[in-house]
């Protein structure tokens, strides 16, 4: 009873925080686009220009979105296969999909996987595993997105010049985001590039004001060395499924660069399909530039750099023509992706909360089947044992109880 009453404590406590995380995180991004839409723009062109919407293209857009997050997690759901996790396909699709919630409502969009790996232990999964998971579907996932990034620049130099004064911000958080991703590849392939950093950290460690936030954090260091060369090995061991989880992921991320398209279209901008894959690439450029804004979601830089790219696609609209683009845009990819991943997180938390209570219930009384016949046949016997000891016991009490009557009655 005390174990279900401190879990019930631990569950509102968590609840709590989540409900904090979620609350923080909204106001922050609405206040921030409200902000942005009334210093920038006059909201009655922005009224209008959404009375005047195309449905169709509308209806479009709406529907790349919701076919992005069901394409989302099929590469994590094949990963989870391979490394031959005890856990259903359902339960691994949906901790996939909750990742939309959890990296909207966390700075640098961080807060995603420390949560799949939560939930794929609260399933029964050991934590090497989902990390080794995690890392690799990490490889697949940056590395298509950066490719994309870098071929967008290269063919359309001119996207340096559409974000205007973000310019510096969103080059700074185009290279910090791809020499992060060189550093991990380097540590998944060299043992000795993982050492040099160990050491490293511990020469560092010396430093005395540095040395109560470094050596706590050394040990965590080498753990995710370790499991990012184990993710690499297993990449590496299994070409052909990771050239699948590539591809797969290169069709949800096309899909998911196709929603700017008809989000334009939508407000009858005069965009062409030759234009369509000039539109993607402007995005792949903005979504990676703004990475590492240190809001929810990149809140500021992301709405500020669409408004721009959407002003310099289109050449010749206004920039309230531009907002109404990005807010959509915003209203779809993020506010929209966040309200269907939450309600993935909530089946989750349900189908887990069941797994929790079959599992304790299992561990109290464990099934027999997994006692062998010699355990069996001793539990019996002690079991008989302890019968015939009682019953001997109830025997001889009776028998002294009578005899006691039988003086009393001779003395009477």
């Amino acid at each position: 009873m005390w174990y279900n009453m401190i879990n019930q404590e631990k569950n509102k406590y968590s609840l709590k925080k989540l409900i904090s995380k979620i609350i923080l995180g909204l106001a922050i991004t609405i206040f921030i686009l409200l902000l942005i839409i009334f210093l920038t723009t006059d909201t009655k062109n922005i009224i209008e220009a959404f009375r005047q919407i195309n449905i169709s293209y509308l209806c479009v857009a709406i529907s790349l979105t919701l076919l992005y997050f069901l394409l989302s997690p099929i590469a994590t759901c094949i990963l989870t296969k391979i490394k031959k996790c005890n856990i259903s396909m359902t339960d691994t699709y949906l901790i996939a999909n909750t990742e939309h919630f959890f990296n909207g409502i966390t700075p640098f969009a961080t807060g995603g996987q420390p949560f799949q790996v939560y939930s794929y232990s609260r399933l029964g999964v050991k934590p090497a595993d989902s990390t080794g998971i995690l890392i690799m579907h990490y490889l697949i996932n940056v590395a298509f997105i950066n490719l994309f990034a870098i071929i967008s620049t290269i063919i359309y130099p001119q996207l340096l010049q559409a974000v205007g004064n973000l310019l510096p911000l969103i080059i700074i958080g185009f290279v910090v985001n791809i020499l992060a991703y060189v550093l991990i590849v380097l540590l998944a392939c060299s043992k000795k590039v993982a050492d040099f950093l160990v050491n490293l950290l511990t020469i560092l460690s010396k430093i005395k004001f540095l040395n109560k936030f470094i050596v706590p954090s050394i040990p965590a260091f080498k753990k995710y060395c370790s499991d990012t060369q184990n993710a690499f090995k297993e990449l590496w061991k299994h070409k052909g499924i990771t050239l699948i989880c590539f591809l797969i992921r290169a069709i949800t991320m096309l899909v998911y660069y196709a929603i700017t398209f008809y989000i334009l279209k939508a407000f009858n901008i005069n965009c062409n399909y030759s234009d369509m894959f000039f539109v993607m690439c402007g995005t792949a450029f903005v979504i990676i530039g703004c990475v590492f804004i240190p809001t929810p979601g990149g809140s500021g830089g992301i709405e500020f750099a669409f408004t721009s790219i959407f002003v310099f696609i289109a050449s010749g609209i206004t920039s309230d023509v531009g907002a109404s683009g990005m807010l959509l845009w915003r209203i779809l990819t993020y506010y929209g992706l966040m309200f269907i991943s939450f309600i993935d997180y909530l089946i989750l938390e349900k189908r887990t909360n069941k797994f929790e209570k079959a599992h304790r219930l299992f561990a109290i009384e464990p099934p027999i089947l997994e006692t062998s016949d010699n355990d069996l046949n001793s539990c019996i016997n002690e079991k008989l044992e302890t019968e015939n000891v009682e019953n001997n016991v109830d025997l001889s009490i009776d028998k002294n109880i009578n005899a006691t009557e039988l003086n009393e009655d001779k003395n009477d």
